[in-house]
């Protein structure tokens, strides 16, 4: 089971996109604006402590042919779920299981 499953075109899209967020995320200029205005967001925090390190870890998977699939279950995330959250790590079963508890 690897990442080869969902095809190149799709691999490089999702690098290509989870590159844009975390360039996004890291935008300097908005961020030292914020720490000057003495404005940083609870957002702003969170994109840098939980999002720009989950999108690092997902293109860490991309290179190793471990992209998509679940960390629970081992089975594929749903490429609807990777195209609005490129650093799923869990598939919607799971998640709804784990909501259940």
């Amino acid at each position: 089971m690897g990442s080869n499953d969902f095809g190149k075109i799709f691999l490089e899209t999702q690098r290509n996109l989870i590159i844009k967020r975390i360039n996004k995320y890291n935008d300097p200029e908005r961020i030292k604006e914020e720490l000057e205005n003495g404005d940083v967001s609870h957002y702003t925090r969170y994109k840098q402590t939980v999002l720009v390190p989950a999108l690092r870890k997902a293109l860490r998977k991309i290179d190793t042919g471990k992209y998509g699939y679940c960390e629970k279950c081992g089975e594929r995330i749903e490429i609807e779920r990777l195209k609005v959250v490129p650093s799923a790590e869990l598939c919607i079963k799971c998640i709804q299981n784990k909501a259940d508890r």
